[in-house]
């Protein structure tokens, strides 16, 4: 079975190693050009450790940083947040996901043991956390070669933590599982756990409750300490309560009822049946807890890093090279504004993340042959993408006000916050809205018109994500960057609508591209 897990996810595995090791390769170069000796990073060190804000978001910094310590503190904490991701959807999609799509009865149909597939679903996404992480300790080992202060010892632990963070967010989310019954919720409470566990990774940081670190994946970094300690005795400890968790995990699985939790949850539920009263209510019904998820984690996102601006921007603004980084991300005007916006850009590409996985939810419908139901009784052949495109435009438009709403209650936590600032926040968020909306109808032509290529749809949010966050990082040309739409952020001081006219013209073109295509072909 492993082998055929590794057979059905082999796109996806391929597409997110890749992606993870170019993510992790880019930051030692990056950041040797801007901090090349203990003198220049003296400053970025002493703000970093005085900022409680920046400790709860990456970590502790400790003295003296090394270019190693610096880059696991940011590049490390991203790759284990994104490889967690990335394990817990695996280890979902192989087990309880094939389960309430009917593919595991199957299988078991044909003799296998009952804890099999969930044994196998685990072997599987510990081997992919394994080579994740050979493959991060091969990149920091090939940069040690060009770049200083990233030695061999440091590059190996790294690789342990963040494969041994990936199976324990991965175990931390199945056992959690156990209690869900809503096949619909399964893939939602999986990613939950990873927010819970950086929740409490960023409270045990900031409030020096370090021991809460050994209960959150995530925190085990902190632990390890690669670069600095290097400590092989707690990559021991972690790799026993690994151990422990998977013999948990398969224990439970073999008293769980098929499809069915092994405790049961009392649920706030209905006093009576749902009615459905057209397409537009089923789509609501089918896309809203994923929509309110996604406002919730939006709005306090946006309230936890507005809530740093006046700590940060006044750090920054403190000396000539201090967060020279920062500087050449945010831009070279007022810090506070600038970072302001540069929230709004972040929120803004969550928010178009949104928009495009009810797209591509629409989609799976299509496959399973649920569309084909729905048009059978009697609606036109465009109105179900219709009625998803719909959904997807509310669900983006709600995003926008989310970052507002997680904006103004950021501001109100600070003394410092003026007038000016909630102008600039209100235009920031409020130029966030075309972006998202022109991203979430290209996946919508797509799946309209080529539905073949719909995991294509990604592609345009990815590519402008990573120039928005690392294009100035990298150095890359002014004009590269400016391709993506989310740098089209409107202030109070600076910007213009003009762009967003248009890609809000084009983003109605393109959704009724889509819609001409859903009615032109039959579904495929």
């Amino acid at each position: 079975m492993i082998r055929l897990n590794l057979r059905l996810r082999a796109t996806f595995l391929i597409i997110w190693m890749l992606a993870l090791w170019t993510f992790l390769a880019v930051f030692p170069p990056a950041y040797e050009s801007y901090y090349p000796t203990p003198r220049d990073r003296a400053s970025f060190l002493a703000g970093m450790q005085q900022n409680s804000g920046m400790t709860a978001m990456w970590g502790p910094l400790e003295s003296p940083a090394s270019l190693g310590q610096i880059v696991m503190w940011e590049a490390g904490s991203m790759m284990i947040i994104l490889g967690s991701v990335m394990a817990v959807l695996l280890m979902v999609g192989l087990h309880r996901k094939e389960e309430s799509h009917g593919q595991m009865e199957l299988r078991l149909s044909t003799g296998i043991g009952r804890t099999t597939p969930a044994a196998a679903a685990l072997l599987t996404t510990s081997l992919a956390s394994f080579v994740v992480g050979m493959g991060s300790t091969f990149v920091l080992l090939l940069s040690g070669l060009y770049v200083d202060e990233l030695p061999a010892e440091g590059a190996v632990t790294s690789g342990a933590v963040i494969a041994l963070t990936m199976i324990g967010s991965a175990l931390f989310a199945q056992l959690c599982l156990l209690c869900v019954r809503n096949p619909s919720s399964i893939t939602r409470v999986g990613l939950l756990t990873v927010a819970v566990s950086f929740i409490t990774r960023a409270v045990a940081d900031s409030q020096n409750a370090g021991w809460l670190n050994w209960l959150s994946p995530l925190g085990w970094k902190t632990v390890v300490r690669p670069y600095v300690s290097d400590d092989w005795g707690a990559l021991s400890v972690l790799v026993g309560i690994s151990i422990a968790g998977a013999a948990a995990v398969l224990m439970a699985e073999r008293y769980r009822e098929y499809g069915q939790p092994l405790v049961r949850v009392p649920e706030l539920g209905r006093a009576g049946g749902r009615h459905i009263r057209g397409p537009l209510h089923l789509y609501v019904v089918l896309n809203r807890g994923t929509v309110i998820t996604w406002i919730l984690v939006i709005t306090g996102l946006a309230a936890f890093f507005i809530a740093l601006t006046g700590s940060l921007s006044a750090w920054m603004e403190a000396e000539a090279n201090v967060g020279q980084v920062f500087k050449e991300m945010f831009g070279t005007g007022n810090m506070k504004t600038e970072f302001i916006a540069y929230t709004a850009k972040i929120c803004g590409i969550l928010v178009a993340t949104m928009g495009i996985q009810t797209i591509v939810t629409y989609r799976s419908g299509e496959l399973d042959r649920t569309v084909d139901l729905q048009r059978s009784t009697g609606i036109r052949r465009w109105v179900p993408l219709g009625m998803a495109g719909l959904v997807a435009s509310v669900a983006t438009l709600s995003g926008t006000g989310a970052i507002l709403v997680g904006g103004w209650i950021g501001l109100w936590s600070q003394e410092s916050t003026t007038a000016t600032d909630h102008e600039t926040l209100i235009f920031a968020a409020g130029s966030q809205l075309a972006p998202t909306l022109m991203l979430t109808a290209m996946a919508l032509a797509l799946v309209g018109c080529l539905p073949h290529a719909t995991h294509f749809a990604w592609a345009p949010v990815v590519a402008a994500a990573m120039l928005t966050l690392f294009g100035p990082v990298l150095d890359a040309p002014r004009w590269l960057i400016d391709i993506s739409p989310f740098e089209y952020v409107v202030t109070a001081e600076d910007g213009s609508w003009g762009v967003h006219v248009w890609m809000s013209l084009a983003a109605f073109t393109l959704m009724g591209l889509g819609l001409w295509g859903a009615r032109q072909r039959e579904i495929q």
